[in-house]
């Protein structure tokens, strides 16, 4: 039996199932979150999905994405609970605490740096996207994929493998896509409402950013920061960075790309690497994980301190990297 039927033999029944994704959330926890979802509803099952963070305006395009929540219930009780794309359960932020007594916790994800939590789990850090582990439990619960559930999905796979871009992407992951988009999703709207669907806000704000990248390590390390002021400055909003990461790692020569996030609850810090650097080393080195392209974490402390020890680690890495 594989991890995906396990999964939905033990959610199938279930009075109310709880689904959390991780912090900040992406197009694949959210795509995968939703999709997951919204096959229990279609089965008739009670599924709750909370987000900490809420889901960030690129993504509202999603079917079922307004039903998220962002605090849950006191009095709600639930018989499972699936953590998704969350490489340990603090990932889910503070909607994390809620897990605490549910009889069954299901663990899916494809970060190299998953705990292994969890009375159930697939983990596969091959997958090109989590949504490549969430698509065979769907099917499980919906023989005959629905636009919706099928857009969800396809979102999940386009924006966690950069538009098909990335090195994990494998035949299988056409394969998926080729059903999704014959379930009547659209790549073509998916990619409009992520990537060109943006405020000019976060055009300003990308300029911004651009402007104080900083090169380190003879070109190999391009770093630059967003904080409160420069939100301030354009009219933007902190999802409104998404892109900047990317923007870094195009730079030629660039083996690691950091982008220092100034946020309430500390300095959120996101990765990118290519070769044979490991993001996730890196961001393992501060309680952060993820995979070996991409990877974060959340420092507490000044912005100038976590820039330093954060450049430190990945000098360390380099070192390692050029000696292998």
């Amino acid at each position: 039996m594989t991890p995906a039927t396990r999964i939905a033999e033990a959610l199938r029944g279930r009075s109310h199932v709880l689904l959390l994704g991780h912090v900040s959330p992406d197009g694949d926890s959210l795509g995968s979150t939703l999709a997951l979802a919204r096959a229990l509803w279609t089965c008739g099952q009670h599924a709750t999905v909370g987000s900490a963070d809420g889901v960030p305006t690129m993504y509202r395009f999603l079917p079922g994405s307004e039903r998220i929540q962002t605090a849950l219930p006191d009095d709600a009780t639930y018989d499972a609970v699936v953590f998704m794309e969350c490489s340990s359960p603090e990932r889910a932020g503070a909607l994390a605490a809620r897990a605490a007594g549910v009889p069954l916790w299901v663990n899916i994800d494809h970060h190299v740096s998953n705990s292994g939590f969890g009375d159930l789990i697939d983990h596969d850090p091959a997958a090109a996207a989590v949504g490549e582990l969430v698509y065979p439990i769907v099917r499980e619960f919906l023989p005959t994929l629905d636009a919706g559930t099928a857009t969800c999905l396809l979102c999940a796979l386009l924006t966690d493998t950069g538009s098909f871009r990335y090195q994990s992407v494998a035949p299988g992951t056409f394969r998926i896509a080729a059903d999704l988009v014959a379930a009547g999703a659209s790549v073509a709207e998916v990619y409009e409402q992520v990537y060109e669907n943006r405020p000019a806000s976060a055009l300003r704000l990308l300029g911004k950013a651009l402007d104080r990248c900083a090169l380190a390590e003879e070109g190999r390390v391009a770093w630059t920061v967003v904080t409160q002021a420069m939100l301030r400055e354009t009219g933007a909003v902190m999802e409104d960075s998404e892109g900047i990461i990317g923007a870094l790692r195009g730079i030629a020569g660039v083996e690691v790309a950091a982008l220092f996030k100034e946020e309430p609850d500390g300095i959120r810090v996101s990765l990118r690497a290519r070769g044979r650097v490991r993001a996730h080393v890196i961001a393992g080195a501060f309680g952060g994980g993820g995979h070996a392209a991409a990877a974060g974490f959340t420092g507490h402390g000044t912005l100038d301190d976590i820039v330093r020890q954060t450049l430190d680690v990945v000098r360390r890495e380099l070192g390692a990297v050029s000696e292998s």
